[in-house]
């Protein structure tokens, strides 16, 4: 199993606590974690430049992978993500991973002006365009929801350039409305960057898996939940002929650890308490039945949602899931609004010495 991070950084981390949590990287990458993952958010919670951090965060580091947790496609044009991860693919030298997601918070999509009920349908043409853009070299891609180039017109799906010698770059073809275009530059990653969908519906995690993408479990299911989604996806592969060598399957945590397992406790139910209560205040429809929307006391959210305690307290929890559900990835977020950066330190020493030392066997 690959541990890693999951940083969610809101505008009480601007000025001190964006370096903040990139010196925490820093030490990450130093101690050999795996990777690091930025959540996107707009407003009060969430990072709302996402690409930003990713490439910042690649250029200080060495080893450790860089990417997002739940890139939301449809809130801008797709290309221009598909641009920005290859650029920071290629300042990487090819460690960039890209987690998507249909979309979590209404006010965001109503923010920028996207249809919220739509999102799904964009969001699959979004992840689609991509890929496309990714793989191919000129291209022409018709959708119900985007088009590339802009306004091209033609059957629905992609289609290669012809090929008629000789060849003339589109550039150089005076002020003719380009009908196929590359997307440049290309991704260190071949064939492209690992792309992991975050989704709470069914259809969501079976699509993912029919398309052979990876497939990444928010915080807020219950290890009972996580067994449930991945079987619903490790199904969908079988059914597809696809293999979950194939795939990535990761898992997202909030996590906190401490040398005595009551310290640990203490410390870290008051940032727990408020990141749930925010949570609860903006559930989505397809959040609605999980657990942790229910009125689960602590002791519950402990047991079954969250990380808490010593490194041996949280290990045969996480032994259990992995061989339950195959989880290859375990994404924790070790820090939350009000817990010191020390102590995020701290708690990223023990990830490193204790726990992937026994996991990443």
């Amino acid at each position: 199993m690959r541990l890693g991070l999951l940083c969610g950084l809101g505008p009480e981390s601007a000025n001190d606590g964006y370096e903040s949590a990139l010196g925490q990287i820093d030490e990450a990458d130093r101690l050999g974690l795996d990777f690091v993952l930025f959540e996107e958010h707009h407003g009060a919670r969430g990072c709302p430049a996402v690409g930003s951090l990713v490439t910042a965060a690649a250029a200080r580091t060495s080893a450790i992978r860089v990417g997002a947790a739940n890139r939301q496609l449809t809130l801008e044009y797709p290309t221009n993500v598909a641009e920005d991860f290859a650029v920071a693919d290629i300042i990487s030298r090819g460690r960039v991973v890209l987690g998507v997601s249909p979309g979590e918070r209404k006010a965001e999509f109503d923010a920028a002006g996207v249809s919220w009920d739509d999102r799904e349908e964009s969001f699959r043409e979004a992840v689609e365009l991509v890929r496309t853009l990714w793989t191919q070299g000129a291209v022409q891609y018709v959708g119900e929801h985007y088009q590339f180039p802009l306004e091209v017109e033609g059957q629905p799906g992609w289609r290669r350039q012809p090929y008629t010698p000789p060849f003339v770059d589109q550039w150089r073809r005076g002020q003719a409305k380009p009908d196929y275009l590359p997307m440049l530059p290309r991704p260190v990653q071949w064939p492209h960057p690992p792309i992991w969908v975050t989704g709470w519906k069914r259809d969501t995690i079976e699509w993912a898996a029919t398309r052979g993408l990876g497939f990444r479990c928010s915080s807020l299911e219950t290890d009972d939940e996580v067994r449930t989604k991945i079987g619903w996806y490790s199904d969908a592969l079988e059914a597809a002929g696809r293999d979950r060598t194939e795939v990535d399957v990761a898992l997202t945590r909030e996590v906190f650890l401490a040398a005595d397992g009551d310290e640990a406790r203490e410390r870290a139910l008051p940032a727990l308490r408020d990141h749930v209560a925010a949570i609860r205040a903006e559930a989505i429809d397809e959040q609605a039945d999980l657990a942790i929307m229910s009125d689960l006391d602590e002791q519950a959210l402990l047991d079954r949602c969250f990380l808490v305690g010593t490194p041996f307290d949280v290990l045969d929890r996480i032994k259990s899931l992995q061989a339950d559900s195959g989880v290859t990835h375990l994404a924790c977020r070790v820090w939350l609004p009000g817990r010191e950066h020390f102590e995020t330190l701290e708690c990223i020493r023990l990830l490193a010495s204790q726990l992937h030392t026994r996991l990443v066997a």
